[in-house]
């Protein structure tokens, strides 16, 4: 007769062997069922071994009772090993629900490591399509993309050896489901996804003879072809140009576009003697993450202006005040929010003066590095406008000059190297500023770069700026999310390039409508590659679309229907201006003559020096810009 124990046992069998299914990616779920079942299984064999009539120490039933425990694992045909003396009911029963609980664990255990490699060989067996993207190794950068790319051929090469973060991005991208916002895409797009698992990362050392044999992956040379484009995101430079190198080793791939994740310093480092003349497209991390915060209207300096109106209380679409900011550290995200930040701080003011900005910057080993910004960028290091200071956060010098213009700043903006070091600082910045600050935290905004922020992170944060009654520190760096013009570099006019320039594309069709001129959008690869016009006019498009949402800062945080006169003058100017700035941040200088190779631009110069119709050319622009952005 069956009993209640025997019904609970096999509904827990049967929940245990659910869980194992649901979890089988998750290496580490069955390293923790396995533990459990052997401290249970040792449990049952001490006990059933204190019961037996002849003499034997504590050691020697631990010990039996762990090697008995241990073979229930290996099950080989011996049910089990127990005194006769121990045959009551509750104890068998208990007892099988412990073993098959081990068989079960060590069979999820087998086929995890094995039947991964097993699915992967009979895919590629019986595969005909060829591959056009290729992502080596997955994480949140790479799920964000896979996810956006539909109608061509996708593989996600994974190793066995890769963190649980990236099985997550994995399953995210085949349910179709995004960790942060719970949104359900569409299933049927993500049915050209296959998910191949490979037998160890890639080396040039063991790849040089073939790549994909070192991958264990030999078949999969046969769906690869001079349009497919390969992917290495990882967040370990390191990592991703090792496994640069190893593909480059090949000599079939050379031509390929290979899209990879390194910091400027190690592109400089290899680009002249190793990379030259390949297909290698680089996406700088400090570049995406500015990108993050370029996306955020909140984050514009013009957000701690304060909008001018009339006498009827209508936004003129100019501002009060001056923008004084700081940037701590300047490496290269430091160097690129400088950018931002020279570029965004064009604002003018009522009687059509420009907005008075000042950008310092500190950095312990400044020496070093404005020499090659201020090449890059002569123009921007004879503007007045930013200053350098070679205090580092450990110099009392640092302190001092900070508590002195504490009142006076509007923005601070950390970078460091170290995410956490840049979170303390501001909570500390962010303590001082509520206590001592004048004006409190009026006009006032601390951006501070923190990738990976912690639930408890992003909690502390929250309550500080609870505590100063608005939105005052801001974290950004998570760029997973962010598309951007650099790429737009693969010859497929796939969900990839689209999605980059779905903003810069809603834009145009907005202009079209306002202006009644078509605005040619050139967005395939040898556009982009040529040092055209036409990549210019790209760049600025997304540029101006990334900005319409912080346009409605200047008139007063709404996006009215219609802009009086003055008003649209204001901001056409202000946009201009940005534009120039823009121009100048990324090493142009006036002529007049536009030249994309020596970088130089006549539209570098004052409002009054526009000819009408580039003047109109920027009115109506800015009307097209908040029309996208009110998707009117």
């Amino acid at each position: 007769m069956i009993t209640v124990l025997q019904i609970l046992l096999f509904l827990l069998l049967a929940a245990y062997a659910v869980f194992l299914f649901r979890t089988r990616l998750k290496p580490k779920y069955i390293k923790r069922s396995a533990l459990a079942i052997f401290v249970a299984g040792t449990a049952l064999y001490a006990f059933a071994f204190s019961l037996e009539d002849f003499a034997q120490g504590p050691l020697a039933v631990l010990g039996r009772s762990m090697l008995l425990s241990f073979k229930m694992f290996l099950y080989d045909g011996s049910i089990f090993e127990l005194v006769h003396a121990q045959h009551t009911t509750a104890f068998l029963e208990l007892y099988f629900f412990v073993f098959y609980a081990a068989v079960l664990t060590s069979t999820s255990a087998i086929i995890m490591l094995f039947g991964k490699r097993a699915m992967t060989l009979f895919a590629l067996c019986f595969r005909k399509k060829k591959f056009k993207h290729v992502f080596i190794g997955m994480n949140k950068r790479s799920e964000s993309i896979v996810r956006n790319i539909r109608g061509e051929e996708v593989a996600l090469i994974e190793f066995p050896s890769d963190t649980s973060e990236n099985e997550i991005s994995i399953q995210n991208v085949i349910k179709g489901v995004s960790r942060e916002e719970k949104t359900e895409f569409s299933a049927s797009g993500q049915s050209n996804i296959s998910v191949l698992f490979a037998k160890r990362r890639l080396t040039l050392d063991e790849s040089s003879k073939d790549v994909f044999r070192t991958m264990g992956l030999d078949r999969l040379k046969h769906f690869i072809d001079d349009g497919t484009a390969f992917y290495l995101l990882s967040e370990d430079t390191e990592r991703n140009l090792d496994e640069l190198m190893a593909l480059l080793s090949d000599k079939r791939l050379t031509e390929n576009t290979i899209h990879v994740c390194m910091p400027r310093e190690g592109v400089a480092r290899y680009y002249k003697t190793t990379l030259k003349r390949t297909g290698v497209h680089f996406i700088y991390p400090s570049s995406l993450a500015v990108v993050e915060l370029m996306k955020n209207p909140s984050c514009h300096p013009a957000f701690v202006m304060k909008p001018e109106t009339d006498t009827e209380g209508r936004p003129t679409g100019a501002v009060n005040g001056e923008f004084n900011a700081m940037v701590i550290g300047f490496g290269e995200t430091g160097q690129a929010v400088t950018k931002f930040l020279y570029e965004f701080s064009s604002a003018i003011h009522g009687d059509g003066s420009v907005l008075p900005a000042h950008i310092f910057i500190q950095d312990e080993h400044i020496d070093s590095l404005k020499g090659p910004f201020e090449f890059n960028c002569p123009d921007v290091a004879g503007s007045g406008i930013i200053e350098y200071e070679d205090t580092g956060t450990e110099s009392s010098e640092f302190w001092t000059r900070l508590v002195e213009r504490l009142d006076s700043l509007n923005y601070i903006a950390i970078s460091m190297h170290n995410d956490a070091s840049n979170l303390d600082l501001a909570c500390t910045i962010m303590m001082y500023a509520f206590k001592k600050r004048k004006n409190g935290m009026e006009n006032f905004r601390i951006a501070v770069r923190k990738r990976y922020t912690l639930s408890h992170e992003r909690e502390l944060v929250a309550k500080f700026n609870e505590k100063a009654g608005r939105e005052v520190m801001v974290c950004y760096g998570e760029y997973e999310k962010i598309f951007t013009s650099e790429m737009i570099i693969s010859d497929s006019r796939s969900g990839i390039n689209s999605n980059a320039t779905s903003l810069a594309g809603r834009l145009a069709d907005a202009y079209a409508l306002v202006s009644g001129k078509a605005a040619e959008l050139n967005g395939d690869s040898q556009s982009y590659r040529s040092k055209s016009r036409a990549r210019m006019e790209l760049h600025q498009f997304i540029s101006r679309a990334n900005h319409a949402g912080s346009l409605a800062i200047l008139l007063g945080g709404t996006i009215p229907a219609e802009l009086s006169g003055e008003a649209l003058e204001n901001v056409a100017k202000t946009e201009h201006l940005r534009y120039a700035r823009y121009l100048t941040a990324h090493g142009y200088s006036f002529a007049a003559e536009d030249d994309e190779l020596l970088k130089t631009n006549h539209q570098i110069c004052g409002w009054d020096e526009l000819s009408e119709e580039e003047k109109e050319y920027h009115r109506d622009m800015v009307r097209a810009q908040l029309k996208a952005a009110s998707g009117t």
